[in-house]
């Protein structure tokens, strides 16, 4: 397991991106935070293999109901990153296996 950060570094009903080891390999990703609930996905869309936030930190669609593509405008879901609207539309973001454990937000390996 590799920790990423605290639960209280990302407020609730945002997403931070930080670089971590995946797979043996530094990648950039981001978390997403609902209440007690985590998503992290690799920072990548997969319409053109581009950071998901072309604005550094800007994730979601205005009113936050959807991850968002600053490249191109695909819309994610949060919870499971199944693209409902754009050129990947269908596809997934690559979701890493989260959660957390105390006051802690870790990944599986």
């Amino acid at each position: 397991m590799t920790l990423l950060c605290k639960l209280e570094n990302i407020p609730d009903g945002n997403a931070v991106g930080m670089v971590a080891e995946v797979a043996g390999k530094k990648r950039n990703i981001f978390v997403v935070r609902r209440g007690q609930r985590v998503s992290a996905y690799l920072n990548w869309c997969p319409h053109n293999q581009v950071l998901i936030d072309q604005i550094p930190g800007q994730f979601f669609n205005h009113d936050k109901t959807y991850l968002q593509c600053s490249k191109h405008g695909a819309l994610f879901r949060i919870d499971d990153g199944f693209c409902v609207k754009g050129p990947c539309e269908g596809e997934y973001l690559k979701a890493l296996d989260s959660y957390i454990l105390g006051e802690n937000i870790l990944i599986k390996d």
